[in-house]
């Protein structure tokens, strides 16, 4: 038998001397990471949908209010409504306001929005609002979740079914599992050469998106117009197919904007040479245009458009116009009357459009937008300034985000 070799002192001293140092490394990482600067307190019991109101109510008072400065519109997922305000989401229970669960981290928000049964929460680092975090709505527990470069201010927008990231020079289209399934723009270092066509100094303007395609207007230096481009998958989530639309005589300054995607059709608003909305179709073809009244309001443009059931709905700053929500065709606009001036876009409730107008909320009849009646509610001041106030439904709750503010109404 082979006699073991004898430790001496200093092969101790060298063994306590590693493990010390594995321990202060171990210490050292935990220290600097994610998980330490992650609060995550998930809800007592799962929440459950709410069904439906079965009518709208006659009388509407304030039932709570809540900041909520990371959200543009209400967020609703698995009845659950979630705000995000400062470096906190909540989940919070729709009839009360009261959180029923908590997430948050050691840095600011970018945004909140939601997808499927997620709520989707972004917060920057050192390559721009680029980690995303979801949060299951229902139980407070967390889900898939993704790192990217993007830019240090973007806009985020949901359909339910996918997620879109837009800022400035890059944006990004997640599933609800937060792969990716286009990018579209520069990184600080790119792995392969730039296929998708943007570059030094173009801007995107606006954008918007379906499960199939992303549509966006963009300006570029040396260019006085701006550009169209419509993106849809390509063999690669970061090499989109795409088709560029030439905007002449409508400059970025006027105020142009992608107002919504249905499948493969694009909703867009043109200022010039008189202010319209058109609808083009996958291959860059107008399959219609319909005239605006008037400039539309640049309050909060991202805020300004809702789907509501089939519909899809633009406020234009005074009034309301609505489409179908599949091949975006016009079906009416809900215009002010008298003292009733609309103050955002709409949502529906028992088969009714509801608005937001001066003073209350203005009923209307979904199949061609007449008023029925007004249901007063006091805001308290709020009306102006807000810029937009943009209503979802929870329920027979009617949920308004006024500026930084979440508002349910009961």
């Amino acid at each position: 038998m082979v006699r073991p070799e004898r430790r001496t002192r200093g092969d101790i001293v060298a063994a306590v001397a590693i493990i010390a140092i594995v321990a202060v490394a171990a210490v050292a990482i935990w220290w600097t990471s994610d998980a330490r600067a992650t609060l995550s307190q998930p809800a007592a019991t799962p929440s459950t949908s709410v069904p439906p109101a079965g009518e709208v109510p006659d009388e509407l008072r304030e039932l709570w209010a809540a900041p909520s400065a990371a959200t543009t519109m209400p967020v609703v997922a698995s009845g659950t409504v979630v705000t995000g305000d400062g470096r906190t989401v909540h989940g919070r229970n729709p009839d009360t306001g009261e959180p029923v669960w908590t997430y948050a981290r050691d840095l600011d928000l970018c945004g909140v929005t939601w997808i499927y049964q997620y709520a989707v929460a972004v917060y920057p680092d050192v390559r721009g609002c680029g980690q995303v975090s979801t949060i299951d709505a229902s139980t407070g527990r967390r889900g898939p979740s993704r790192t990217g470069y993007a830019d240090k201010r973007v806009e985020l927008s949901s359909d339910g079914t996918v997620a879109l990231a837009t800022g400035a020079t890059r944006l990004e289209l997640w599933r609800s599992d937060m792969v990716r399934v286009i990018g579209y723009g520069e990184v600080d270092a790119r792995v392969k050469p730039n296929h998708t066509g943007v570059g030094k100094g173009c801007t995107i303007l606006s954008a918007a998106a379906s499960p199939s395609a992303v549509s966006l207007l963009q300006t570029c230096a040396g260019e006085a117009d701006v550009r169209l481009t419509l993106l849809r998958p390509g063999k690669d989530d970061d090499e989109p197919e795409l088709r560029d639309i030439p905007q002449a005589g409508v400059p970025s300054s006027a105020g142009p904007r992608v107002l919504a995607v249905s499948d493969t059709n694009t909703a867009v608003y043109l200022p010039t040479p008189k202010p319209r909305v058109s609808v083009v179709n996958d291959v860059g073809t107008e399959t219609s245009s319909t005239p605006v009244s008037a400039p539309p309001s640049m309050a909060d443009p991202e805020s300004s458009v809702t789907r509501a059931g089939s519909l899809v709905t633009w406020w234009t700053g005074r009034s309301v116009m609505v489409f179908n929500s599949d091949k975006l065709t016009h079906k009416y606009t809900v215009n002010a009357e008298e003292n009733i001036v609309p103050l955002g876009p709409a949502t529906i409730m028992a088969d009714k459009l509801l608005i937001p107008v001066t003073g209350g909320v203005g009923v209307y009849d979904v199949s061609d937008g007449h008023l029925e009646r007004v249901i007063d509610v006091e805001r308290r001041g709020m009306e102006s300034g807000v810029g937009v106030i943009v209503p979802t439904v929870v329920g027979a709750t009617l949920l308004e985000q006024r500026g930084r503010t979440l508002v349910a109404l009961g």
